[in-house]
Formats: structure tokens, sequence, C-alpha cells
């Protein structure tokens, strides 16, 4: 069937172009109804794929999928989006497209953001920035940054947070975005003053967001404007306001059938009526709200929860369980790193088990909470914050948009070999990738239920191949553009980019136990993009390659040389053969088996034509079941 497809494809696309007007259409509406229907838009984006495949109109194809991925994300299910958010990037990725390679990959880090797994949706976010950038789209950019903030919040680093809230605002006054997303920073930046306990302020702000999305109708930002105000009413002791403003967001939140948002409204009638004394009412709202976050997966959610009802059976006096919660609340949120629900964990169960009269378990939790609290609260980073938010009202026009350390350079200038290398990549390779992957996709979105067990393991294992090749070309492509000698360099600090390595590979180290030792690295002449590249490819490959039951190690050392800085990347690994030592930079030569190790053998040629690219050697010395070094050299900036 798809071999005729195929064979059709001429007739196809000419017949096909007058539906690409319908498909238009069913997209624009899908993307209306994804926030307020999304069970209407989902029906609008299987109809669009089907089409689209049929007559290849891919970028309507894809866009159906981000937006699927919008809708699943309105109905609370972050899993049903990261995956329709996958298939849109895998198509843009082919079409070249960076406006909707960022959309998708902003798609997948917002989805993995409500989860809780705030590694994986700060590494996705960073992943688009690079391409709104090339695309020159300012609304992007400003989304990313804002939702970066988003992360730093609930980590607790709320300087951070503030400096990534305005650097989103300038750009979103300057670029002059729709009302709704400016209001979201200003929504955004009034929390940060909550936090501060700084009331008058935070209601400032929140305030012109909300007199924003009342004049735009804008009745999802609004009820979240609500549930804030109500916040602050609520920390001022204006319970009766409160409740006012909270009982009218979650009537708002039920029609829009926003589970997430319903839970905050739940969390502050609760606060409210702990606050009155009314323990048996704020612990009702509290286990309602946990039980719709545990519904939809959200681990933040849940260790927030788990939090408040242990507070609260706490105040009843049941210290049984609400020790049980409080620990299942402290695990989670020192899974996801959230210090700021972390320090509540160690306080609440401090005082629980004094309550119960263990004074060695109250003082053990005490001495945790003294601790994070005394890293998230000082009083130096409450002045920067202040600092930032002064400097930002007196000169908005001074706050420069930083760029970030990682992947910020994309090429300007491709030469005619790798124009045509690209072409032929997109066009003649991956355009049967395509077909794989959208018929497979049709089929298990379509016939799920109709497939034996074998049937289903076919699909996936088709649609396993087709990820598999797509990201093999992505190498290829990455291969070809890397050490390219036209590109704009910089003087980039090395320790900014192994702070971001670590990013990127957080949930890797946190696996593997991985120790990555360093000390202060110097500034060297190249891009950033670059330089991510080469020393995680290293990096994650010492990783990767490690001994059973050994933990990994990695130690980074350089030393200054006459003209240029010589670097070594060490691991205790296991080694490489002294016959295979000449073929680990050769492209596609992977010496280990795909069944214990992924990878496209890529990488190490990718590092290779880098350190080429900059005037310097590489190359390596290894031991066989001991471990491997890797050494390059990086001339001085002239």
């Amino acid at each position: 069937m798809i071999e005729k497809t195929i064979l059709l494809g001429a007739d196809k696309n000419a017949s096909g172009a007058e539906h690409l007007k319908e498909l238009l259409k069913l997209n624009e509406l899908a993307e209306e109804l994804s926030v307020k229907e999304p069970d209407e838009a989902l029906k609008h984006t299987d109809e669009v794929i089907r089409k689209g495949v049929e007559y290849y109109h891919w970028a309507e194809v894809a866009k159906a999928y981000n937006t699927r991925g919008t809708a699943y994300w309105h109905k609370s299910n972050y899993t049903g989006s990261i995956e329709s958010h996958e298939q849109a990037l895998q198509i843009w990725q082919s079409l070249s497209d960076n406006k909707g390679i960022g959309r998708s990959f902003i798609g997948i880090g917002n989805a993995n953001l409500r989860k809780g797994d705030f590694h994986k949706a700060l590494k996705h976010l960073q992943s688009a920035l690079p391409h709104f950038e090339e695309a020159d789209y300012a609304e992007g950019i400003a989304s990313i940054y804002n939702n970066i903030g988003v992360i730093y919040k609930n980590w607790g680093d709320y300087e951070k947070a503030a400096m990534y809230y305005h650097k989103a605002l300038e750009i979103k006054e300057k670029s002059e975005a729709p009302k709704g997303s400016i209001a979201n920073s200003y929504n955004n930046i009034g929390i940060l003053y909550v936090f501060q306990e700084n009331y008058p302020k935070a209601l400032e702000y929140i305030q012109i967001a909300e007199k924003i999305n009342r004049e735009s109708n804008n009745i999802n930002a609004l009820a979240d404007n609500y549930n804030n105000i109500a916040l602050i009413h609520n920390r001022e002791g204006r319970n009766d306001e409160a409740l006012n403003y909270l009982n009218e967001s979650l009537k708002m939140k039920r029609e829009l059938g926003d589970k997430t948002g319903m839970t905050v409204s739940y969390r502050e009638i609760g606060e409210v009526h702990k606050q009155q004394g009314k323990y048996d009412e704020a612990l009702k709202n509290y286990l309602e709200a946990l039980k719709i976050r545990e519904e939809i997966d959200s681990r933040n959610g849940i260790g927030f929860f788990c939090n408040r009802i242990g507070e609260t059976l706490m105040l009843i006096g049941k210290f049984d369980e609400a020790i049980s919660y409080l620990k299942r609340g402290l695990k989670i949120n020192l899974e996801i790193g959230s210090k700021a629900f972390a320090k509540e964990s160690y306080q609440y169960l401090s005082k629980t088990y004094a309550f119960k009269g263990n004074y060695e378990k109250a003082y053990q939790h005490l001495s945790q909470y003294i601790n994070v609290k005394d890293e998230l609260f000082s009083e130096e980073r409450t002045k920067t914050i202040n600092e930032i938010q002064t400097k930002y009202e007196a000169e908005k026009k001074d706050l420069e948009i930083e760029k970030l350390n990682m992947e910020q350079q994309h090429l300007i200038d491709i030469n005619n070999e790798l124009e045509l290398f690209a072409g032929k990549a997109a066009h003649d390779l991956k355009e049967p990738l395509r077909m794989m992957s959208s018929y497979s996709g049709l089929l298990n979105m379509r016939y799920a239920e109709n497939l034996d067990e074998d049937g289903r393991e076919y699909v996936d294992i088709i649609q396993s191949a087709a990820k598999r090749m797509s990201n093999l070309l992505n190498g290829l492509l990455e291969y070809a553009r890397s050490g390219a000698a036209n590109v704009r360099k910089e003087d980039i600090d090395l320790n900014d980019i192994l702070s971001h390595v670590e990013h990127n590979l957080q949930l890797t180290i946190e696996e593997t136990g991985a120790q990555i030792l360093y000390d202060t690295l110097p500034e060297v002449l190249a891009t950033p993009s670059s330089m991510l590249q080469l020393f995680q490819n290293i990096i994650a490959n010492g990783i990767k390659f490690r001994k059973k039951d050994i933990v990994p190690t990695i130690k980074i050392n350089y030393e200054k040389q006459s003209s240029d800085y010589l670097f070594s990347i060490a691991d205790n690994g296991i080694g490489i053969p002294d016959e295979q030592k000449e073929q680990v930079f050769e492209i596609f030569r992977r010496l280990n088996s795909r069944k214990y190790y992924s990878g496209s053998g890529i990488g190490l040629a990718t590092c290779k034509k880098i350190i080429e690219g900059l005037g310097g050697n590489i190359w390596l010395e290894s031991t066989h079941g001991v471990g491997t070094t890797f050494y390059f050299t990086i001339p001085f900036a002239v």
C-alpha cells in the first residue's frame, strides 16, 4: 500500500493542491479549539493528518501534531502531548523548518514542566532557543525565557527566575507581543513578590495582568489571576475576599476542563480554611487536589499537596498519617530538585516528630530544614532580586537579552557541498522516512484496538526504526555543519559550558551516580554550540561506556602551552582496544554492539571536525578495561 502511494506521489501532489486550503482551515480551527474544546480539536487534527499524509502536505501534518500536543496539554494528558510534539518534531526537522522545530521542543518542554520533570523541561526549552533565534522569532524566544523562569522558580532559585521573567517581558513589549502573553509575564513577576512577602508589589503586578486578561476576555488566564489575587488576600488575612475570587476561579477552571488550574483553586481554598482553623475543610480540598495531580501524573504537584495534607493532619493530631504523607512528599521533592517544597517537608516533619515526642528525629529534620532555608533565602539573593527589578523598571533598554551558553550560535553560512548534502538528506532520504513514521502513526491512532500483540509490536518496531534513522540523519547534518570556518566566534567561558553539559546530562548523572571533576577552566575563542557538542559528546561517552558496578568518574584538566591550551578528559570506563583506536574518530564507526550501547557513531567524528575547524588537534590514549583519556588543543584567541 505504501509502495503504491509513493509511486502515485506525483499525481497526488497535483490533485492534492486543491486540498491544501481545506487543511489550512482545519488546522486553524483545531488550533482555536485546542484550549476550550480539546476533544473537538483532536478530531480535526486526525483528519488533517490523514489527508495531509495522503497528499504530501507535510507542513500541515506537522502543525496538526503540534496542535494535538496543545490539546492533550489542556486535557492534562502530558504523555500524549509529548508524543504528539515528538511526531511533529521529526517532520519539522526533515523540512529544516526552524520555527516548527522550536515550537515542538517548547511543547515537549512545557509538558515535562507540568509533569514536574524540570531537567527534561529545561533541556528541551534550551534546545528550542537557537532555532527561534535563527528564525528571528521574538515571541518564541520570549516564551522560552518565561518558561525557564518558571523552572527556576520551582527550583527555588528566585534570582534566576526574576532574570528570565524580565528578559521575557522586555522582548514581548519591544516586539508588541499579544496582550495575553504580556499579561502572563506580569503575573509571573507578581508571584515572585509573593514569595518575598512583598504583597503590595505582588498585587500591583498581578492586577495589571488581570486588567489585560479581562479586557481581552482571556478566561483561562483571568482565572489564574484570580487565584493569585486570592492568595495575596489570604496571606494578609482578608479571607472572605479570597474565597470570592477562588470560587469564581474554580468555576471557570471546571468549565474549561483545566485540571491543573482546578488544583490551584482547591489549594488556595484549603489555605483559607486552614487559616480560619477549619482543618477538616482544608484537608478535603487538599485531598481533592492531590487526587487530580495523581491522575495527571504531576510529580511536583503531588509533592506539594503531600506537604499540605501532612501539615493539616499534624494540626488535627493524626501524626502517623501526617508523617506518611510528608515522607512521600519529601522523596518526590528531592527527586525533582524542588528545594522550596523539600524545605516545607523537612519543616513539617520536624514539627510532627516533636509533637510525637521523638526529639531526635525532630532535631534531624530541623537541621535539614535550616540548611535548605539558608540556601533559598539568603539576604544576598533577596537583594539581587530587588536590584534586578529596580534596574528593569528604571532602564528597560539597559537590560540586555543574554544568550544562553548552550547551542546559541547557529551556523550563518553553509558551503555549496553542505547545501547539496542537506537537500539530499531532507528530500531523498527523509521522504520515505516520513511515510514510514506517519503511516505507522496512523495505524496506531486508528487501528490499535484491532491489532493483536504481534501487530502492535510490528508498528512499534517501524516507528522505532524511523526515529533511529531520523536521529542518524540529523546527526549527519550536525556533523556536516560542525566546525564551519565562516561562523562568527566569540570568547566562550568553558565553565559555563560545563554547567550546561551537567544540566543536559542530569538524568544520566543521577541514574549512574557519575562524577564530573574539574577546576576552573579558561575562556577560548569558539562558538557556544561547538564547545557544547565537543564536551558533551566526550563526557557522555565516558559515562555511557562505563564498567559494571563502578561509579563513572570524568576528570577534566588543561594546561597552557606556548600557543594553545591542551585539554584532557579522562574516564574510568571500559577503554578501547589498541586495534580500534584509529577507528574512533571515523564517521559511522561503531565499536560496540547496539544491543548494549545506543548511538550513531557520529559523535566523536563531530568532535574531530570541531577541533580541526579551530586549528587544533585531537587524539586519545586508552587502556582496555581501565579507561580512556581524550586530548585536544585549542589555539589562543588572536
